[in-house]
Parts: C-alpha cells; sequence; structure tokens
C-alpha cells in the first residue's frame, strides 16, 4: 500500500493519543483512505463520519458504508439552518439567493462554484466537525484529527491548493484549551490506480454508480461531475432532476454559470 503523508508527525500523534475521524462520502477515495488509516491507527481511536446530504446522494450509500466498517458505529453528520431546521441542498441554495437579495446583488449566482463552494462547508465540512467535537468530549479525547480523502490527481486546482498549504494543520477553530484539532489529508498524493489497486487488495466495496461508469461519487448532480456522470444520475434519478431544474428557475440561476443542468447533461456547449 502507498505510504500515507505525513507519516512521522502522524504517528507522535497516534503515539499521543489522538482520535482519527474518517470523513467517508462511499467513494473510492474514503475506501482507499479507510484502508490506509485501518492499518495505522488504533481501532479504537479511529472513527468514521458521514456526511449525509439526503437526497441529493447516491442511494445506499449510508448502509454499504456501515456494512463495512467493521465493528465501528458510523458517526451520521446533518447540517441544520440556525433556526434549528434540517439545512439541504435546496435549501441552503434558496438561503443564498435570499441573502444575495437582501445585499442588491440581484444577479449574482445562487449555486456553489468552484471560487464559492458553500455546499462543502455547510453541508460536509462544518457538520463533520460538529460531530467529532461533540464525539470527542463524548470520548475524552485531548487530540484529533479530521481525515479528508483530497488528491492532488483530482484537478490542477487541488495539486496546487495541496503544494502551498501541505497535508496536515492545525485547525484553529476546532481548538481549544483542552483539544487540539488538525486537519490531515492522508491520501493527498496517492494516484488514482493507487486508489483503485488498494481497494482492490482490500476487497473494499465499489458502489454501482462506478461500476455503470462514473469518475466519482457525491451528489448524483455535482458541479465537479463529468457530461457523463450527470447523465448517468438524470438516467436514474429523472424526478430529482426535475426538482433542480424547478430550482434553478426559482432562485434565477443556472447551476453551470450561464447554462442549466438539463443542457450540460445534454452535452450543450455554453
Amino acid at each position: 500500500m502507498p505510504a500515507v503523508a505525513d507519516r512521522d508527525e502522524v504517528q507522535r500523534l497516534i503515539d499521543s493519543g489522538a482520535h482519527f475521524y474518517v470523513g467517508h462520502s462511499g467513494g473510492k477515495d474514503s475506501w482507499a483512505q479507510f484502508a490506509a488509516l485501518r492499518e495505522l491507527v488504533p481501532a479504537s481511536r479511529l472513527h468514521v463520519v458521514h456526511a449525509d446530504l439526503g437526497e441529493v446522494e447516491w442511494q445506499d450509500i449510508k448502509p454499504m458504508i456501515a456494512d463495512n466498517i467493521g465493528d465501528r458505529e458510523l458517526l451520521v453528520a446533518r447540517a441544520i439552518h440556525a433556526d434549528g431546521s434540517p439545512k439541504t441542498f435546496f435549501s441552503a441554495v434558496r438561503a443564498r439567493r435570499e441573502a444575495l437579495d437582501r445585499k442588491g446583488q440581484h444577479d449574482a449566482p445562487a449555486f456553489p462554484s468552484s471560487a464559492a463552494r458553500f455546499c462543502t462547508s455547510d453541508l460536509k465540512t462544518g457538520p463533520i466537525w460538529k460531530v467529532i467535537r461533540a464525539h470527542a468530549a463524548e470520548v475524552g479525547a485531548h487530540i484529533v484529527v479530521n481525515c479528508v480523502g483530497i488528491r492532488g490527481a483530482e484537478s490542477p486546482s487541488r495539486a496546487k491548493r495541496i503544494a502551498s498549504r501541505g497535508t496536515l494543520n492545525r485547525n484553529a477553530k476546532s481548538t481549544t484549551k483542552t483539544r487540539t484539532a488538525y486537519d490531515w489529508w492522508p491520501i493527498a498524493h496517492w494516484s488514482d490506480e493507487q486508489v483503485w489497486q488498494t481497494i482492490r487488495i482490500h476487497r473494499l466495496p465499489v458502489h454501482e454508480a462506478y461500476a455503470n461508469g462514473n469518475d466519482r461519487l457525491s451528489c448524483r448532480f455535482c458541479i465537479f461531475g463529468s457530461c457523463g456522470d450527470l447523465q448517468r444520475a438524470a438516467a436514474a434519478s429523472p424526478e430529482l432532476l426535475a426538482k433542480y431544474s424547478a430550482l434553478e428557475t426559482e432562485v434565477r440561476s443556472t447551476m453551470f454559470n450561464g447554462q442549466t443542468l438539463a443542457q450540460r447533461i445534454a452535452g450543450e456547449k455554453s
């Protein structure tokens, strides 16, 4: 198996009693990361967290993860609005439209983009860290590490971000007087082939979306999804596609910078 990033420094954290939280989407990178950390971190201090995205994520993801992580509890993170109501992709986009309109930015896009990835921060990163903090308090963990399967091979922007930031960083927001928190990208330098080889060696599950040809697995209709990924999602989830299209009309924005989701699926050029 390929080496994880920051191996020596992470070993010092392990020796100091750190608890590790593996963010798990059900995708290939999550499975490869889980396999690598399962070999490294004591079982009692390796936890798995899934950000539940509701209807926009591929079906059967949570049961697949829960059934293949051994005896570990699957910690589930869910986003909520300030009023306590559930926050979903749809409600987050509506809330952004309302916030932009209040500022007079009526023509600003309401959907996430590579420059404004609020879907990741609002629906994944924030809720996951909330679960980590709560669980750490419950088990008395004084050092916590949030493990994310980001890889430079995914895109040039990811590679640039990894090169400039490094792969192990202290998380100031979640660090307190009694708890030190870190963000770690263990497989940041792994290739696609190394990821798939690890999955094969450890006989880990592969979601049917990959078997059908998907490049990635997250939201069914992701702004970073390939045309093929979007087409397969449309074929499998026509009702969900209709909801996205209705949302584009409602918030006066399109998902792809002047191009609707339906147009992108059809392969039209913007």
